[in-house]
């Protein structure tokens, strides 16, 4: 049990594909749009 928190714990709480990774970042950035913020450093 040990292993698999130090595991858990070096890849961060949640673990995504790179294409959901993407999905999500987009989605975010698609709604804080939405909301009236707009980040102009990044781009997807």
């Amino acid at each position: 049990m040990a292993e698999k928190k130090k595991k858990d714990k070096d890849r961060g709480k949640y673990t995504l594909s790179s294409m959901q990774e993407v999905s999500y970042q987009r989605e975010f950035k698609m709604a804080d749009r939405a909301g009236g913020f707009s980040d102009r450093k990044t781009k997807l």
